[in-house]
């Protein structure tokens, strides 16, 4: 196997593994903190991460651009992490990552809707089939069965619309800004409001609380590593493979997620795996279209 392919192979797996834990990880910050709190840290040690970046960026991208880099960081980065935080209080995390593998999805529905994309009737019945895994995936309760509507999987697919929305702003508007000092901005403009909020609440106690370190750390780790290295590490994935390879990371990441949740004692069942299908089947109509 030439050396680029084996390269982009151990980035592929490397990526999807951080990415597909983060939803665990989330799991054990709301163990101590609140999910205001837990979205704020994640944001705020991601900026840290991402910070001499950002500084050596200041002078070159933002005058004239803090408009539009605001936006990238609120939707792609600050507003999903809330909303993550938020839905796994009553969300399964393996859930969680699976309804997060939408995206695509979503990405092809913003642009259709509000950027002027063209579609085809393939796609739509992609969309709609990627939908429909979703819906059913929202009726499965904690015990892996099937239950009454669960409103807080509407967080997650909030999420991910948001994350479509930035694909094509960002493909609409800041092109031109390389990928990883886009991150470290964008990082930088919600990351200092979300450190001040953060600061406002009630985090002395909440270190108090048993487990309060190992909640610390699963936050530091979420958004060191499983934010800032994961997009480091995918921009590099991107520069030598096929975009076909680096989008792969959407079929693995809810695997990993579902077999993180199912170690750490949440139910994985029939209807877990029915679902994911059904997403991973739209996902691939719309690709192949």
């Amino acid at each position: 196997m030439p050396r680029d392919k084996k390269q982009a192979l151990l980035l592929l797996l490397i990526t999807s593994v951080i990415w597909g834990a983060s939803f665990l990880l989330i799991k054990k910050g709301l163990a101590v903190f609140t999910p205001l709190q837990t979205g704020l840290l994640r944001i705020t040690f991601a900026m840290l991460a991402m910070l001499p970046v950002a500084l050596t960026s200041l002078r070159t991208y933002l005058p004239g651009r803090t408009g539009l880099l605001l936006v990238a960081g609120l939707c792609g980065n600050l507003l999903p992490a809330l909303f993550f935080a938020l839905a796994e209080t009553r969300l399964d995390s393996g859930l969680t990552g699976v309804l997060n593998a939408l995206t695509p999805l979503f990405t092809l529905m913003v642009g259709f809707f509000f950027f002027r994309m063209r579609h085809t009737g393939q796609q739509v019945l992609g969309m709609l089939i990627g939908l429909g895994g979703a819906v059913f995936l929202s009726f499965i309760g904690k015990d892996g069965l099937l239950a009454g509507f669960n409103a807080y999987a509407l967080l997650v697919l909030a999420a991910t619309f948001l994350y479509g929305f930035n694909i094509n702003f960002i493909k609409r508007y800041l092109t031109d800004i390389p990928s990883i000092k886009l991150t470290a901005l964008s990082l930088l403009l919600v990351g200092l409001p979300a450190l001040l909020i953060f600061l406002f609440t009630d985090w002395t106690y909440r270190l108090t609380l048993p487990g309060a370190s190992r909640a610390v750390m699963a936050l530091i780790v979420l958004g060191v590593v499983n934010t800032a290295l994961a997009l480091i590490l995918f921009f590099r994935l991107l520069k030598i493979a096929s975009p076909v390879v680096a989008s792969s990371v959407t079929y693995i990441i809810p695997v990993i997620a579902l077999l993180l949740g199912s170690w750490d004692g949440e139910a994985l069942g029939i209807a877990h795996i029915l679902g994911m299908a059904m997403i991973f089947i739209g996902v691939v109509v719309v690709s192949r279209a």
